[in-house]
Protein backbone atom coordinates (compact mmCIF):
# COMPACT_ATOMS: atom_id res chain seq x y z
CA UNK A 1 0.00 0.00 0.00
CA UNK A 2 2.72 2.30 0.69
CA UNK A 3 4.39 1.65 -2.28
CA UNK A 4 1.39 2.49 -4.29
CA UNK A 5 1.37 6.13 -2.40
CA UNK A 6 4.38 6.77 -3.24
CA UNK A 7 4.01 5.82 -6.94
CA UNK A 8 0.88 8.02 -7.01
CA UNK A 9 2.46 10.97 -5.02
CA UNK A 10 5.62 10.84 -8.35
CA UNK A 11 2.52 11.13 -11.15
CA UNK A 12 1.34 13.95 -9.07
CA UNK A 13 4.12 15.87 -9.46
CA UNK A 14 4.48 14.38 -13.04
CA UNK A 15 1.01 15.78 -14.05
CA UNK A 16 2.18 19.23 -12.91
CA UNK A 17 4.57 19.29 -15.69
CA UNK A 18 1.22 20.09 -18.17
CA UNK A 19 0.46 23.60 -15.82
CA UNK A 20 3.23 25.01 -18.51
CA UNK A 21 -0.14 25.04 -20.78
CA UNK A 22 -1.26 28.21 -19.30
CA UNK A 23 1.07 29.79 -21.94
CA UNK A 24 -1.46 28.22 -24.81
CA UNK A 25 -4.09 30.86 -23.64
CA UNK A 26 -2.12 33.53 -25.03
CA UNK A 27 -2.61 33.79 -28.64
CA UNK A 28 0.29 33.22 -30.52
CA UNK A 29 1.66 36.87 -31.54
CA UNK A 30 1.38 37.95 -27.89
CA UNK A 31 3.01 34.96 -26.70
CA UNK A 32 6.04 35.86 -28.71
CA UNK A 33 5.67 39.09 -27.49
CA UNK A 34 5.62 37.99 -24.15
CA UNK A 35 8.08 35.54 -24.07
CA UNK A 36 11.27 37.64 -23.21
CA UNK A 37 9.96 38.02 -20.65
CA UNK A 38 8.63 35.15 -19.54
CA UNK A 39 12.39 33.90 -20.24
CA UNK A 40 13.69 36.37 -17.60
CA UNK A 41 11.41 35.25 -15.35
CA UNK A 42 12.89 31.45 -15.81
CA UNK A 43 16.65 33.24 -15.48
CA UNK A 44 15.48 33.89 -12.08
CA UNK A 45 13.44 30.65 -11.43
CA UNK A 46 16.32 28.67 -12.65
CA UNK A 47 19.07 30.64 -10.63
CA UNK A 48 17.01 30.55 -7.24
CA UNK A 49 16.51 26.59 -7.87
CA UNK A 50 20.34 26.23 -7.98
CA UNK A 51 21.41 28.52 -5.36
CA UNK A 52 18.72 28.39 -3.02
CA UNK A 53 17.05 25.23 -3.18
CA UNK A 54 19.60 22.21 -4.81
CA UNK A 55 22.67 24.02 -3.31
CA UNK A 56 21.93 24.29 0.36
CA UNK A 57 20.16 20.74 0.42
CA UNK A 58 23.28 19.51 -0.67
CA UNK A 59 25.47 20.67 1.73
CA UNK A 60 23.15 19.64 4.12
CA UNK A 61 24.81 16.18 3.62
CA UNK A 62 27.95 16.68 2.47
CA UNK A 63 30.99 17.29 4.44
CA UNK A 64 33.58 18.83 2.47
CA UNK A 65 32.25 21.55 0.81
CA UNK A 66 35.14 21.71 -1.72
CA UNK A 67 34.20 18.56 -3.00
CA UNK A 68 30.30 19.25 -3.26
CA UNK A 69 31.41 22.33 -5.25
CA UNK A 70 33.88 20.21 -7.38
CA UNK A 71 30.29 18.26 -8.65
CA UNK A 72 28.77 21.80 -9.27
CA UNK A 73 31.74 22.58 -11.66
CA UNK A 74 31.15 18.72 -13.27
CA UNK A 75 27.63 19.35 -13.93
CA UNK A 76 28.26 23.06 -15.67
CA UNK A 77 31.21 21.62 -17.93
CA UNK A 78 28.96 18.49 -18.45
CA UNK A 79 26.44 19.95 -19.64
CA UNK A 80 28.49 22.65 -21.49
CA UNK A 81 30.16 19.66 -23.91
CA UNK A 82 26.70 17.87 -23.48
CA UNK A 83 25.25 21.31 -25.62
CA UNK A 84 28.46 21.27 -27.60
CA UNK A 85 27.53 17.70 -28.48
CA UNK A 86 24.05 18.17 -29.33
CA UNK A 87 25.00 20.99 -31.92
CA UNK A 88 27.48 18.83 -33.58
CA UNK A 89 24.91 16.17 -34.11
CA UNK A 90 23.07 18.78 -36.45
CA UNK A 91 25.53 20.03 -38.59
CA UNK A 92 22.56 20.52 -41.62
CA UNK A 93 21.51 23.88 -39.54
CA UNK A 94 22.31 26.74 -39.66
CA UNK A 95 24.42 28.44 -36.18
CA UNK A 96 21.61 29.82 -34.49
CA UNK A 97 19.40 27.06 -35.32
CA UNK A 98 21.58 24.50 -33.55
CA UNK A 99 22.54 26.60 -30.68
CA UNK A 100 18.12 26.99 -30.67
CA UNK A 101 17.52 23.11 -30.72
CA UNK A 102 20.17 22.27 -28.22
CA UNK A 103 19.40 24.34 -25.56
CA UNK A 104 16.07 23.34 -25.16
CA UNK A 105 17.07 20.24 -25.40
CA UNK A 106 19.70 20.56 -22.27
CA UNK A 107 16.73 22.01 -20.48
CA UNK A 108 14.92 18.95 -20.84
CA UNK A 109 17.87 16.77 -19.24
CA UNK A 110 18.32 19.38 -17.01
CA UNK A 111 15.24 19.34 -15.58
CA UNK A 112 14.98 15.45 -16.24
CA UNK A 113 17.83 14.92 -13.08
CA UNK A 114 15.94 17.66 -10.93
CA UNK A 115 11.90 15.95 -11.55
CA UNK A 116 14.48 12.26 -10.69
CA UNK A 117 15.84 14.48 -7.45
CA UNK A 118 12.31 14.78 -6.79
CA UNK A 119 11.02 11.59 -6.85
CA UNK A 120 13.96 9.86 -4.60
CA UNK A 121 12.82 13.01 -1.83
CA UNK A 122 9.04 11.83 -2.20
CA UNK A 123 9.59 8.06 -1.74
CA UNK A 124 12.48 8.85 0.86
CA UNK A 125 10.29 10.69 2.84
CA UNK A 126 7.05 8.10 2.43
CA UNK A 127 9.72 5.47 3.86
CA UNK A 128 10.77 7.41 7.02
CA UNK A 129 6.93 8.80 7.99
CA UNK A 130 3.96 8.79 5.54
CA UNK A 131 3.15 12.04 6.90
CA UNK A 132 6.36 13.46 6.24
CA UNK A 133 6.03 11.92 2.99
CA UNK A 134 2.74 13.25 1.77
CA UNK A 135 3.89 17.37 3.20
CA UNK A 136 6.81 16.38 1.19
CA UNK A 137 4.73 15.92 -1.59
CA UNK A 138 2.69 18.99 -1.16
CA UNK A 139 5.68 21.62 -0.98
CA UNK A 140 7.38 19.79 -4.27
CA UNK A 141 3.83 20.43 -6.05
CA UNK A 142 3.77 24.24 -5.34
CA UNK A 143 7.34 24.93 -6.04
CA UNK A 144 7.43 22.98 -9.42
CA UNK A 145 4.78 25.07 -10.86
CA UNK A 146 6.72 28.27 -11.92
CA UNK A 147 9.54 25.74 -12.88
CA UNK A 148 7.46 23.68 -15.03
CA UNK A 149 5.75 26.99 -16.67
CA UNK A 150 9.25 28.32 -17.17
CA UNK A 151 10.38 25.09 -18.27
CA UNK A 152 7.76 25.45 -21.37
CA UNK A 153 8.62 29.04 -22.00
CA UNK A 154 12.28 27.81 -22.74
CA UNK A 155 11.18 24.95 -24.76
CA UNK A 156 8.81 27.27 -27.08
CA UNK A 157 11.79 29.95 -27.53
CA UNK A 158 14.25 26.90 -28.68
CA UNK A 159 11.57 25.93 -31.30
CA UNK A 160 9.36 23.58 -29.86
CA UNK A 161 6.03 23.53 -31.20
CA UNK A 162 3.31 23.91 -28.55
CA UNK A 163 2.65 20.42 -28.39
CA UNK A 164 6.00 19.06 -28.66
CA UNK A 165 7.00 21.18 -25.70
CA UNK A 166 4.19 20.49 -23.57
CA UNK A 167 4.57 16.47 -24.24
CA UNK A 168 8.51 16.49 -23.96
CA UNK A 169 8.34 18.33 -20.65
CA UNK A 170 6.08 15.85 -19.59
CA UNK A 171 8.29 13.25 -20.52
CA UNK A 172 11.32 14.83 -18.63
CA UNK A 173 9.06 15.09 -15.71
CA UNK A 174 8.45 11.40 -15.53
CA UNK A 175 11.74 11.30 -14.54
CA UNK A 176 10.19 11.76 -10.99
CA UNK A 177 8.48 8.71 -11.07
CA UNK A 178 11.74 6.59 -12.42
CA UNK A 179 13.38 8.50 -9.01
CA UNK A 180 10.69 7.06 -6.66
CA UNK A 181 11.27 3.74 -8.21
CA UNK A 182 14.36 3.82 -8.24
CA UNK A 183 14.39 4.66 -4.32
CA UNK A 184 12.22 1.69 -3.62
CA UNK A 185 14.76 -0.72 -5.35
CA UNK A 186 18.50 0.69 -4.54
CA UNK A 187 17.78 3.19 -1.83
CA UNK A 188 20.89 1.95 0.03
CA UNK A 189 22.70 3.68 -3.01
CA UNK A 190 21.21 6.07 -4.14
CA UNK A 191 20.15 8.17 -1.00
CA UNK A 192 23.60 8.46 0.34
CA UNK A 193 24.63 10.06 -3.18
CA UNK A 194 21.51 12.33 -3.74
CA UNK A 195 24.01 15.48 -2.63
CA UNK A 196 26.34 14.52 -6.01
CA UNK A 197 23.02 14.57 -7.89
CA UNK A 198 21.67 17.99 -6.51
CA UNK A 199 25.51 19.36 -7.27
CA UNK A 200 25.53 18.34 -10.90
CA UNK A 201 21.72 19.38 -11.51
CA UNK A 202 22.27 23.21 -9.88
CA UNK A 203 25.52 22.96 -12.06
CA UNK A 204 23.27 22.52 -15.21
CA UNK A 205 20.66 25.39 -13.74
CA UNK A 206 23.46 27.90 -13.77
CA UNK A 207 24.85 26.63 -16.90
CA UNK A 208 21.26 26.78 -18.60
CA UNK A 209 20.40 30.08 -17.51
CA UNK A 210 23.30 32.05 -17.56
CA UNK A 211 25.26 30.50 -20.86
CA UNK A 212 21.95 30.18 -22.71
CA UNK A 213 19.25 32.25 -21.85
CA UNK A 214 21.08 35.27 -20.61
CA UNK A 215 23.35 36.20 -24.26
CA UNK A 216 19.13 36.07 -25.71
CA UNK A 217 17.94 38.35 -23.33
CA UNK A 218 21.22 40.67 -24.47
CA UNK A 219 19.76 40.33 -27.52
CA UNK A 220 16.33 41.53 -26.81
CA UNK A 221 15.51 45.51 -27.25
CA UNK A 222 12.29 45.80 -27.44
CA UNK A 223 11.57 45.54 -23.76
CA UNK A 224 13.34 47.82 -21.35
CA UNK A 225 15.73 46.33 -19.44
CA UNK A 226 14.15 47.56 -16.05
CA UNK A 227 11.07 45.06 -17.06
CA UNK A 228 13.65 42.02 -17.38
CA UNK A 229 15.46 42.82 -14.46
CA UNK A 230 11.82 43.41 -12.42
CA UNK A 231 10.63 39.28 -14.08
CA UNK A 232 14.25 38.05 -12.85
CA UNK A 233 13.69 39.30 -9.42
CA UNK A 234 10.07 38.11 -9.63
CA UNK A 235 11.21 34.15 -10.39
CA UNK A 236 13.66 34.79 -7.28
CA UNK A 237 11.08 35.63 -5.22
CA UNK A 238 8.23 33.21 -6.14
CA UNK A 239 11.20 30.90 -5.82
CA UNK A 240 12.54 31.93 -2.29
CA UNK A 241 8.40 32.43 -1.45
CA UNK A 242 7.55 28.36 -2.33
CA UNK A 243 10.57 26.74 -1.31
CA UNK A 244 9.94 27.75 2.23
CA UNK A 245 7.20 25.16 2.91
CA UNK A 246 9.66 22.30 1.75
CA UNK A 247 12.27 23.34 3.60
CA UNK A 248 10.48 23.66 6.83
CA UNK A 249 8.92 19.94 5.94
CA UNK A 250 12.55 18.61 5.52
CA UNK A 251 13.72 19.26 8.80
Amino acid sequence: MLTLFILLAACLVMLVSLSGAILFLLPQKKLQRFLPLILSLAVGVLLANAFLHLLPDALKHQESHRQLFGWVLAGLLGFYFLERALQHGHPQLPDQAISTASYGKVNLVADGIHNFIDGVLIAGSFLVDPLLGVTTTVAILIHEIPQEIADVAVLLNAGFSRKKALLYNLLSAGACVLGAVATLTISHWLTPNLNILLAITAGAFIYLASADLMPLLRKNVEQPLWLHGLMMGLGVLLMIVLIGPEAAHQH
